[in-house]
C-alpha cells in the first residue's frame, strides 16, 4: 500500500508575516477596536468572554471596556454574517457582508425548515414579536426573546417531537441572517439582540447596490472580501479563503485575482487609513525553515501553493521582526489559529490537540513564541506546555509577562 504523501509544512516565516498582517504588532495595530474589525473584516465571535481578548491585542493601548464600550454604540455588532458560526463586524460592513455570503447557507435553511416544520409565515411571525419586544423593552437577552416566542406558541412540536431547542436555534440564526435582527450591546456573558434594520444598508457597502448572489455588485463584493481577508490574514491561500468563507475554492480563487487585479490598478497612499494596499502573490519555498518568494509580474503562478499578502508586508515584518518573535497570549478562537485552513506555521498535529483536546469545537487560549505555538492557558488553570515543559526559562518569563500585560488591560 503506498504512503499518502505528507502534507507540505508552510514556513514559520509566513507565521511571521501573518502575525504583522493581523495587526499584533505596532506597526500596524488599529488605533480603535471597531477600526481593528473593520481591517479584519470579520473576527471569529463564539466565545463571548473572548471577544474582548481578541481586540485588545490588535489595538494600541485598548482596554477591555473600550471593547464594550463600541458594542454599546453600536459600532461593532455580532451575528451570524457567514459560514454556520459566530462572527463579530462592524455596524458598516454587517449587511453587505451578510448578503453576499447568504447563499452559502440556503441548503441549510431549506433542510432545516423541512425537519422543523418552519414556515415563511412562522418566521414572519417570529420577526414580528421579535421587534414588537425591542420597541417595547428595549436590546433583549437571548432568554426573553425566547420566552416571548414560547409564549407565542412557536415552539410546538413538530412531526410528534419536541424540536423547540432546534427551532430556537434556526429562528436565531435565520432572522440573523436576513437582516432583521442582530447582537449589539453586551451584558454580562451575552449580547442583546436588537433591530438590525437603524445600521447601514447592504447597497451602502464598498462594492455599492445589489451584491447578492446574481446581482450586478456580487463579483465586487466578492473581490472586497478576499481582499480584506488576504490583507489581513495573508499570506493566504484559496483553500484558507473558501474555508473562511465557505465559498467554493475556484470561486474563492477567483475573487482573490479580481482584488489582486483591483488593488495593483489603484493608487494608494501608504498614511490613509483605508488604503488599497496592492496585493502580490507568492510561494513558499523551503519546508519549515524555508522562506516566502513574492512572484514577478508576469511569472507564471505555481500549479500548488500559491498565496497571497499585502505588497508591503515582508518590509513591516522586517521593521517589527523583534515584535513579530515576541511571546504573545492570544484569545481562544483567536483569528492567527482559526482563520485558516492551513495554520502549519503556527502548529502541528500535537499543537491541535493541545488546543482543542475534546475535538468539540472548543479551543483554547493560545500561547505563541518565535511565531509557533509553545502552549496554552485554560481559562482559570495555569499554563499547558507544548511538551509538558517550558522550551526554556526565558520563555516562560516571557509567557508570563504577556499573560500578565494582557490580563491588566483587559481588566480595566
Amino acid at each position: 500500500m503506498t504512503a499518502k504523501p505528507a502534507t507540505p509544512v508552510l514556513p514559520r516565516e509566513v507565521s511571521l508575516l501573518r502575525i504583522v498582517a493581523q495587526g499584533l504588532v505596532g506597526a500596524t495595530a488599529a488605533p480603535s477596536a471597531a477600526e481593528a474589525v473593520r481591517r479584519q473584516l470579520a473576527i471569529q465571535g463564539q466565545q463571548v468572554s473572548a471577544v474582548p481578548h481578541a481586540l485588545v491585542v490588535r489595538v494600541v493601548g485598548a482596554t477591555g471596556s473600550d471593547v464594550a464600550a463600541a458594542f454599546a454604540r453600536g459600532d461593532l455588532v455580532r451575528s451570524w454574517p457567514m459560514r454556520g458560526t459566530v462572527h463579530i463586524t462592524t455596524a458598516a460592513d454587517h449587511h453587505w457582508l451578510r448578503v453576499a455570503l447568504m447563499h452559502r447557507l440556503d441548503a441549510w435553511v431549506r433542510r432545516s425548515e423541512a425537519e422543523l416544520g418552519i414556515s415563511q409565515a412562522l418566521c414572519e411571525h417570529a420577526a414580528e414579536i421579535a421587534l414588537a419586544a425591542i420597541r417595547e423593552r428595549g436590546p433583549l437577552p437571548r432568554a426573553e426573546l425566547l420566552d416571548a416566542w414560547a409564549q407565542a406558541g412557536l415552539m410546538a412540536f413538530a412531526a410528534g417531537k419536541d424540536v423547540s431547542a432546534y427551532r430556537r436555534r434556526h429562528l436565531l440564526v435565520r432572522l440573523q441572517r436576513e437582516g432583521v435582527l442582530v447582537q449589539g450591546p453586551r451584558r454580562g456573558n451575552e449580547h442583546l439582540v436588537v433591530d438590525a434594520a437603524p445600521f447601514p444598508s447592504a447597497d451602502s457597502g464598498p462594492a455599492g447596490a445589489g451584491v447578492a448572489r446574481g446581482q450586478p455588485g456580487h463579483t465586487a463584493a466578492l473581490a472586497e472580501i478576499a481582499r480584506r481577508y488576504a490583507t489581513s490574514h495573508g499570506p493566504i491561500s484559496a483553500g484558507d479563503l473558501a474555508r473562511w468563507t465557505t465559498l467554493p475554492k475556484r470561486e474563492a480563487a477567483r475573487a482573490l485575482e479580481n482584488a489582486v487585479e483591483e488593488t495593483t490598478a489603484t493608487s494608494y497612499r501608504a498614511d490613509t487609513a483605508r488604503a488599497r494596499v496592492p496585493l502580490v502573490r507568492a510561494r513558499a519555498d523551503g519546508g519549515v525553515r524555508g522562506r516566502l518568494r513574492i512572484l514577478g509580474v508576469g511569472e507564471s503562478a505555481p500549479r500548488t501553493g500559491l498565496l497571497y499578502l499585502r505588497a508591503d508586508l515582508p518590509e513591516l515584518l522586517e521593521a517589527a521582526r523583534r515584535q513579530a518573535l515576541a511571546a504573545r497570549f492570544l484569545a481562544s478562537f483567536d483569528e492567527l489559529h482559526v482563520g485558516y485552513k492551513d495554520r502549519s506555521c503556527l502548529t502541528g498535529e500535537a499543537g491541535e490537540r493541545l488546543i482543542c483536546p475534546a475535538a468539540n469545537g472548543m479551543f483554547r487560549p493560545l500561547l505563541v513564541d518565535r511565531g509557533r505555538l509553545v502552549g496554552v492557558r485554560p481559562v482559570g488553570e495555569g499554563v499547558l506546555w507544548l511538551d509538558g515543559a517550558a522550551p526554556s526559562a526565558r520563555v516562560e518569563r516571557d509567557i508570563t509577562r504577556a499573560v500578565a500585560a494582557v490580563e491588566k488591560r483587559l481588566a480595566r
